[in-house]
């Protein structure tokens, strides 16, 4: 009988960089250890702690220490890496999501591991707590903005704390010595709202797990769950949250020989079953896949479909694209900024259910233009490998260490 965590074996051991093949000159030098706070971690699996188990793995494989600090339950171990859970509380509004507050004895616990460099992902309650203590300790502080909880406010109905939101963000990346944001476009935003010190830290994607070879006659088969064979078969791969948008895809679902299908899990399945009900509704929800299951389902579809406006980044896109699907993706929000309109796939207006529609009916009929799409879709992502973004984040932590050595210098002249 499987243990409720064994799945997260696969996943964990699917996540791998190809980065390691750093020479000990980029090596030398860097920080030794390193304390990891992110607001997300196992068993949630999002953006967030994808990119930490990447980091983890990068870290460990170019001989440093790594301790990661995250709101339980959670996981002890990733690897040989201790992982610190914290108590927190569940949000009445987002079940999926844990806060933990700034406990006091985090500080202590940073103490006692002693880092040379303290990164936060996605700070929030245990990133204020992070960035105090950076200061306490005397370490820099690396903050990677990915997630917009500005605009998540505004989908839940909390629009009122979205201004609130920003200043408080603020304070935190201002406080550290440098942030990473993941895309061109939340650069803009985050520069609009007056951070500092800003980084423009991409992401990769393993173009060998994620390939065309992997498309599977089985695994379409699943995913069609009885529909047409010869119907075009239509992806999402996220979370089902209200911050994703996926009502915007209830005209795709109605397309004649369109079969679309879900991936993914969340508080919001029940209330999109209920906006996806109807006739002509043709849709399925396939639930979370993870690892080959996930790999082989991208491969095995034709289109790619993200309506979600909210994202900093959207790897999920980026692994779409690697498995040679045509992206169709808002204009609002980091995949914008790497899909190119009617190249490897095609922007459309935010929350536009009929443009949404319109472009995968003309993928249905132009198999050609499909094509040409997919190729330029591979062909993009192989040139993202994570190898480029891990030295990318080598350069930043030297960086960091430089910009707070010569604060000290500054301080100690004063």
């Amino acid at each position: 009988m499987q243990s409720r965590w064994d799945w997260l074996d696969a996943l964990i051991a699917s996540e791998k960089t190809d980065t390691f093949d750093l020479s000990p000159s980029e090596i030398a030098g860097s920080v030794q250890r390193v304390a990891i706070l992110t607001e997300a971690f196992l068993p949630k699996v999002d953006g967030v702690t994808r990119t930490v188990l990447l980091t983890v793995k990068h870290l460990e494989a170019t001989g440093r220490q790594a301790l990661v600090i995250a709101p339980s339950p959670t996981v002890t171990r990733v690897g040989q890496t201790r992982v610190f859970g914290v108590p927190s509380l569940w949000l009445p509004f987002n079940r999926e999501t844990r806060v933990a507050p700034p406990w006091p004895s985090i500080i202590e616990t940073l103490r006692a591991f002693k880092p040379h460099l303290i990164h936060l992902f996605s700070p929030f309650s245990l990133g204020f707590i992070g960035m105090v203590g950076g200061g306490l300790l005397n370490t820099p502080v690396i903050a990677n903005y990915q997630t917009d909880l500005p605009a998540y406010a505004r989908s839940y109905g909390y629009a009122f704390f979205s201004n609130a939101c920003i200043h408080l963000l603020r304070y935190i990346h201002d406080g550290c010595t440098l942030s990473l944001a993941p895309s061109r476009a939340t650069v803009r935003e985050l520069r609009a709202w007056g951070f500092r010190r800003l980084r423009l830290w991409g992401r990769g994607v393993d173009s060998q797990r994620f390939s065309p070879t992997r498309r599977s006659q089985e695994s379409r088969s699943r995913l069609l769950a009885g529909r047409d064979p010869d119907s075009l078969l239509a992806v999402y791969v996220g979370r089902l949250a209200r911050d994703k948008h996926l009502e915007t895809l209830r005209d795709v679902a109605r397309e004649p020989g369109v079969s679309l299908t879900i991936i993914g899990g969340g508080d919001e399945l029940p209330a999109l079953r209920k906006a996806f009900c109807g006739e002509g509704s043709n849709v399925h929800f396939a639930g979370a896949l993870v690892a080959d299951e996930l790999a082989q389902a991208y491969a095995s579809a034709d289109v790619f479909v993200f309506p979600g406006p909210e994202e900093t980044f959207g790897q999920a896109v980026l692994e779409a694209m690697a498995s040679g699907l045509p992206a169709i993706v808002s204009d609002r929000g980091g995949p914008a900024t790497f899909v190119e309109d009617n190249c490897s796939g095609f922007i459309c207006p935010v929350d536009d259910a009929a443009a949404f529609a319109t472009r995968v009916r003309y993928l249905r009929d132009n198999p050609a233009i499909r094509l040409r799409q997919s190729l330029e879709a591979r062909l993009y992502a192989e040139r993202q490998p994570w190898s480029g973004v891990m030295r990318s984040l080598e350069h930043y932590y030297r960086e960091a260490l430089i910009l707070h050595r010569r604060k000290q210098r500054q301080r100690s002249r004063s």
